[in-house]
């Protein structure tokens, strides 16, 4: 039998600090999707970015027993996942545009503030939002915002018309808006929206 989602922190980390793989798993689900989301914005190459967040889990799991909290284990993954794209990027000599958008992400925090830890947060409320989008609408949102398709190149690959297109792009902003207007990040949606170049 699985673990259930709703088990207690305390008991979660328990378990994955002595390596118990379906406590692990609960926390892979948790993460790994909006990871690969993040990983893809900075890297553009979605495969790229799926191999480094595996990369990524793969460590988590050798330091499995040095995580005090699950919000350690966040920052863990999400730091991880960056500094590993940001490198993929420096090798690939591709000094494009998108890596000065995340070049701040490089400085060195001071070690008693980790101003990292907002940045990620939104981020990772952002991608587990378009994750709870309907089908249509999360797969025409990630097509125009994150992986750069204009709408008639979204409409032939999906079949559908242009109209429909703006229309669930629109619909999926909205949405997301709601939610995370609820959850008072809306004004720091609307600065990585203008991070992401989203019209």
């Amino acid at each position: 039998m699985g673990i259930a989602e709703n088990i207690t922190e305390d008991e979660l980390l328990e378990r994955i600090a002595r390596g118990n793989q379906e406590a692990f798993r609960v926390i892979f689900r948790r993460h790994y999707q909006a990871l690969c989301y993040f990983a893809a914005s900075i890297t553009q190459d979605a495969q790229e970015a799926e191999d480094l967040v595996q990369e990524t889990f793969s460590k988590l799991w050798n330091k499995r027993a040095d995580f005090p909290t699950t919000t350690a284990i966040k920052a863990f993954l999400y730091i991880s996942t960056k500094n590993a794209c940001l490198n993929y990027v420096r090798h690939k000599h591709r000094q494009t545009e998108k890596e000065k958008e995340f070049s701040y992400l490089q400085e060195e925090a001071p070690a008693d503030f980790d101003p990292l830890m907002a940045e990620v947060e939104i981020i990772g409320e952002l991608y587990a939002e378009i994750e709870q989008l309907p089908p249509q609408c999360r797969r025409v949102f990630t097509m125009s915002y994150l992986e750069g398709r204009k709408n008639e190149e979204i409409a032939s690959q999906l079949g559908i018309s242009y109209n429909t297109v703006r229309t669930q792009k629109l619909r999926a902003l909205k949405l997301i808006r709601a939610s995370l207007l609820k959850k008072d990040l809306l004004p720091a949606f609307m600065l990585y929206m203008a991070l992401m170049n989203m019209r």
